[in-house]
């Protein structure tokens, strides 16, 4: 089986991060994420994945070129984003007649199979892989009969009206026959246009929990969640150097005399860590520096942030600098 990874979109709410790298690009605990999703997919079984890319396109290009993997990579360019499914219309020829669909924002582990079996049985154009979420509004919900087929979506609503909490997980099997209508170079998107146009039509579209860790890191909420689950041992890298050590990965060269490191730590070479902090469940990236006296807990540290000395951030609460 093929696969089409998603890799067009411009991390916006990511942003700083995201500022100079696109997201699929993004190193979680030491890794890039997009490596990791190859490395699953190779895992999985599939053997040919077309990556698309618009914005900084090269970046995303000559790191595929340059990185060994376990499948055969194809590269898709947009001169502009097509959106989920227009990109996959873009990438037909490339994918046979059933083929995965994978959101290169999501870092994952979900198994193909369960979704294989349900897609075989029912005969549907689509099956998507569905994971709970504590944050219906954000996501795009979908509501299922027993069998397994999908009865209504509810693209991001309100938390206190949900009526579910099962969302789309950015992995789904698809069937040719789902965009071949579209136009070559059209934009459009599967949860705003092509699931429910062919759910209104009465075509099969299916879905499934199939398992697994899955975690949209699109958010510096999530993204922190998933540096913590990776360091914390709740998701090893396929590409595990063991260089995380009692939940933390050091990678810059200073000494850590008079530092406090509690919890889940990384500190990403190129930063510096003062005199007299104290850092819990921190991650700092490449370029920061944290003044003296700092008392930090849950917080992330963007590239290139400076955090002034005697600062405390030390609630339960997420805390961006």
């Amino acid at each position: 089986m093929n696969a089409m990874v998603l890799c067009a979109g411009y991390g916006t709410r990511l942003q700083p991060l995201t500022d100079n790298v696109p997201k699929p690009l993004v190193r979680i605990a030491g890794f890039t994420l997009i490596h990791d999703t190859l490395l699953h997919l190779a895992s999985e079984g599939i053997d040919t994945a077309v990556v698309n890319g618009s914005w900084k396109a090269d970046m995303i290009e000559d790191y595929l070129k340059n990185t060994d993997l376990p499948l055969k990579i194809l590269f898709q360019r947009e001169d502009k984003p097509l959106g989920t499914a227009g990109a996959v219309r873009k990438a037909l020829p490339f994918l046979g007649e059933d083929f995965l669909v994978v959101y290169g924002d999501n870092l994952t582990r979900q198994p193909v199979a369960p979704l294989l079996e349900l897609h075989s049985r029912l005969d549907s154009e689509v099956t998507i892989a569905l994971a709970p979420t504590g944050e219906p509004s954000g996501k795009g919900i979908v509501l299922t009969e027993p069998d397994g087929r999908i009865s209504h979506f509810r693209e991001k609503p309100p938390n206190d009206v949900a009526e579910s909490n099962f969302a789309n997980s950015g992995l789904y099997i698809c069937r040719k026959s789902a965009v071949m209508h579209l136009h070559d170079g059209e934009f459009s998107d599967f949860g705003m246009d092509v699931f429910p146009a062919l759910l209104k039509e009465g075509r099969v579209l299916a879905a499934d929990t199939p398992g697994g860790y899955t975690r949209d890191i699109g958010t510096c909420k999530s993204y922190l969640l998933a540096c913590h689950d990776v360091l914390s041992g709740i998701l090893i890298p396929y590409a595990d150097n063991g260089n995380i050590q009692n939940g933390k990965l050091i990678e810059n060269s200073q000494t850590y005399d008079d530092i406090e490191l509690k919890g889940t730590i990384w500190i990403e070479k190129g930063s510096l860590i003062s005199r007299g902090c104290s850092l819990e469940n921190c991650v700092v990236l490449s370029g920061a520096t944290i003044g003296w006296n700092c008392s930090l807990k849950n917080t992330l540290v963007m590239p290139g942030t400076e955090v002034p000395e005697d600062t405390i951030a030390d609630d339960k609460y997420l805390k961006v600098f």
